[in-house]
This record gives C-alpha cells, sequence and structure tokens, in this order.
C-alpha cells in the first residue's frame, strides 16, 4: 500500500513538472523573470477553499461581479462568454528578458488550450476597451497557445529557459517564480495545502558584498519576545536585525521578498544613517482600523463622496530600539532635513502630525499622543492570542529574524457578524550555512 501511494505521488509530481517545463521551453532562454502558474482553472477552484479567498470571492461576491462585467462585455461584442473563460483551460507563463538593445520585453503565454484562435479574436475586441487608447498590444497563436506581448522581439529570442531554475531548492507547487536582481536572485513556489495557500520563497545573494550584507543584517537572532509583546489586532510587521542602517541603505532593495520599509518608520527625510549609533536593530509596527470605516468605504459607491471614504481613522504605532536620547532625534531630523517643522511638547516630539518619544529604550512613533497610544498598548494583547497566529505560526519552524501578518479574520468577523478564522503571516528566517533567507507566506 505504501509503494502504491509513493508512486502516485511520485506520477503527480512527474505530470505537474512535464507542465512546468513545457512552459519554460517556450519562454527566452535569457529571461531574468519569470512565472509559471500550471492548471489555473483547477488551482483556482482550489485556492476558493482558502477562508480568505472564499469571503472575499464567494461571500462578499467579487467572483460574482467579475463574471458579470465579463459576460457583458461578451455579448456587447456579439461574443460567447466560454471564448474569454478559454484563457484559464490550461497554464500561465510569464517573462521578461532584455533585448539586443538593452531594453525589457515582456511574453506572456496561455495554453494549452483548443483553438487558442477564439481566444484571441475575444481578446482583439475587448482588450482595446480596457486598455488606455494609445496601448497596442500584440498577439499571435500556435495550435495551442496563445502569446501576448513583445511578439516580434519574441520571435527572434532563443526559446528554452532552464526548468530547474525555476523548481531546483523549493518544494513542488502549481506556481514557480524566479528573479534575478543586481546582486540577489529571489525564487518561489505556490501551493494549495490542506485549505490554506503556501508561497515559500528563497533569496540567494549572488555578490561577495551581497553575501557580507546579507548576514551582517539578517542573522540578529530570533522574535518571540517581540512576539509576546502587546499588538495591535490588524497589522503586524516586527523583526530583529543585525544592522538596520545596511538594510535601509541596500538589502532592501535587493530582498524583495521581505516587507521591511526602514525609512517608512522615520518622518521627514530623515537618514538613518545619522542614527546608526543608537538603533539597536529591533522595531515593531502594528496598525489599527476600525471596521466601521472599512465598511463605509465599501460602501463609498453608494453616495458617499470621495473625500469622506478618504478620511479613515488609521492607528498606527511604531516601536524602534534605540539608545539615544530625544535631542539626539531632534538633532538628527534638523540636521538632515532641516525644511520639517518638529514641535517640542514636554518629552514629545510633534513632526508632520506623528507623535514621538522615548521610553525604556524604545523609540515610539505613533498617530495617537502619548498617553492614547499608552492606553491602547495596555488594552492590546500579545499576538499568539490571536487564534489564526496561533495557528498559522505553528507551522512555521524557523524562528526567523521577521514576521508580517494580517488578521483578516478581525475584518471580516465585523463586516460578516460571525466569527471567522482567517489571516496572513509571512516569516523569514536566515540560512547561515547558504547565506540565503528563506520565507514562508501562509493565507488561511
Amino acid at each position: 500500500m505504501k509503494k502504491i501511494c509513493f508512486l502516485v505521488v511520485l506520477t503527480i509530481a512527474a505530470v505537474s513538472l512535464a507542465s512546468v517545463t513545457s512552459m519554460a521551453e517556450r519562454l527566452p532562454s535569457d529571461s531574468h523573470t519569470v512565472l509559471v502558474m500550471e492548471d489555473l482553472k483547477e488551482n483556482y477552484a482550489k485556492s476558493k477553499e482558502v477562508v480568505l479567498m472564499d469571503m472575499i470571492l464567494n461571500q462578499l461576491a467579487i467572483e460574482q461581479l467579475v463574471a458579470q462585467y465579463v459576460e457583458m462585455l461578451a455579448y456587447n461584442n456579439g461574443l460567447d462568454p466560454k471564448d474569454i473563460y478559454k484563457a484559464f483551460d490550461g497554464d500561465l507563463g510569464l517573462a521578461v528578458w532584455r533585448d539586443s538593445s538593452g531594453d525589457d520585453r515582456l511574453i506572456a503565454v496561455l495554453g494549452p488550450m483548443k483553438d487558442p484562435r477564439t481566444l484571441k479574436s475575444a481578446a482583439e475586441k475587448i482588450l482595446p476597451q480596457l486598455l488606455p487608447v494609445d496601448f497596442k498590444i500584440k498577439m499571435a497563436t500556435d495550435s495551442e497557445y496563445l502569446y501576448v506581448g513583445d511578439i516580434d522581439q519574441y520571435s527572434q529570442a532563443v526559446r528554452g529557459f532552464d526548468s530547474t531554475k525555476l523548481i531546483d531548492g523549493l518544494p513542488a507547487g502549481f506556481g514557480y517564480l524566479y528573479s534575478e536582481m543586481d546582486e540577489s536572485l529571489t525564487k518561489a513556489s505556490f501551493r494549495n495545502q490542506d485549505k490554506l495557500i503556501v508561497m515559500e520563497t528563497l533569496t540567494l545573494p549572488t555578490t561577495e558584498e551581497s553575501i557580507e550584507a546579507f548576514r551582517k543584517a539578517f542573522s540578529g537572532g530570533e522574535v518571540t519576545d517581540l512576539e509576546d509583546m502587546s499588538h495591535l489586532p490588524l497589522v503586524s510587521i516586527f523583526a530583529r536585525l543585525g544592522d538596520i542602517s545596511m538594510l535601509a541603505d541596500y538589502a532592501g532593495d535587493q530582498l524583495t521578498s521581505v516587507p521591511l520599509d526602514i525609512e517608512g518608520l522615520v518622518p521627514g527625510n530623515l537618514n538613518t544613517d545619522e542614527l546608526d549609533d543608537y538603533l539597536t536593530g529591533d522595531f515593531l509596527v502594528d496598525i489599527d482600523l476600525s471596521v466601521d470605516d472599512i465598511f463605509a468605504s465599501l460602501m463609498g459607491s453608494q453616495g458617499t463622496s470621495s473625500s469622506q471614504t478618504s478620511q479613515m481613522n488609521i492607528t498606527y504605532i511604531a516601536r524602534v530600539g534605540f539608545s539615544g536620547s530625544l535631542d539626539v532625534l531632534k538633532n538628527s531630523i534638523e540636521k538632515s532635513s532641516p525644511e520639517t517643522k518638529i514641535e517640542v511638547k514636554g518629552d514629545t516630539l510633534l513632526v508632520e502630525g506623528q507623535h514621538m518619544w522615548i521610553d525604556n529604550g524604545w523609540l515610539f512613533i505613533s498617530s495617537r499622543d502619548r498617553d492614547k497610544t499608552v492606553q491602547t498598548l495596555d488594552n492590546s494583547v500579545p499576538l499568539l492570542n490571536s487564534a489564526a497566529y496561533a495557528e498559522l505560526s505553528s507551522m512555521i519552524h524557523e524562528p526567523g529574524f521577521a514576521r508580517f501578518f494580517v488578521d483578516s479574520g478581525y475584518v471580516l468577523t465585523g463586516l460578516m457578524g460571525m466569527d471567522i478564522n482567517s489571516g496572513l503571516l509571512f516569516g523569514t528566517s536566515y540560512l547561515a550555512q547558504s547565506g540565503a533567507v528563506k520565507g514562508i507566506l501562509l493565507i488561511k
């Protein structure tokens, strides 16, 4: 019985890899960015079993609205909607490469499918109505595939992207991403697993400089103690970095798979280099948004002005490990951003609408004043009190240096009026042996 199960799994994996290989063969061999998604229709159906996807697409009727719009376009142009949905019958391949002039070129490949000419004919009628007037798009077909994009340059490119670049070092999935940057390489695979969408990423430094930069920035340690601190209920980002200034200056541009915007934590044009000696490498960013405001935003099209819907009551609190004084911070802001207005209120700075103060080794940057911020955090709880976070974090076995969590169940529960356990968690860890950064995204 075990042998039969093993053979079944092996057969499924072989068929999957054959599909990826078949699509890769049609993409330019020197592509620097490639995305392959296989069996679009089946994997889309499986993805809808995920709580978040089901709530958005089915319960909030987004899929129905899109389907109605597609069918309206089809009938208004004398088309059968089936000719449009044919785009999901097979796989998708996207590739970006540089032509002989050094310009980036893009090709999208859809298939295999029966008679791709019907999809081409439908797309040629509908796309001009959806795209800017001066935007021209070219398409071509063979017996089983539709090609969209820079067709002329694609016809001259050498085909046959190496599929092992997509799959090596990653778990099997229905989709794969490969992206080369100046000094790093990011790879990812996507899969449906136990009513979860799982994406695993691997970012590898490719030069001696980037290897050393990654080591300095991302070997900072675990974040369990940051996880145990009080957090706001909607969005939480926290990390422990070895060299926070290096991340802001260098690795943030190379490490696209880690959502860390260090410069976004400070006001004005403040250069974090001014504070290098005082930054410990720890930081937390928490965001909360009233469910009533979200609901009002969703209903904004029904008679509410855009100015009203844009005024949403967003609460954010950033905590940055900081060993300096308030005077050090004020002087740094004045030096690097002299045009920025700073108002001193006791032990707090008011800078561009943000309240900033230092307490117990933390620099606080908040949308609320100090008293309200302290009260908000006193009424908040550790992340493990969230059922969604507790469940998803138990599936990430590496301790890691950074985590990003969205409690979508918090919003959906308020919108739907019933308890919904849903969330998105992304965790990253540094692999000392290879110098790479591993990431895992879980969507429930």
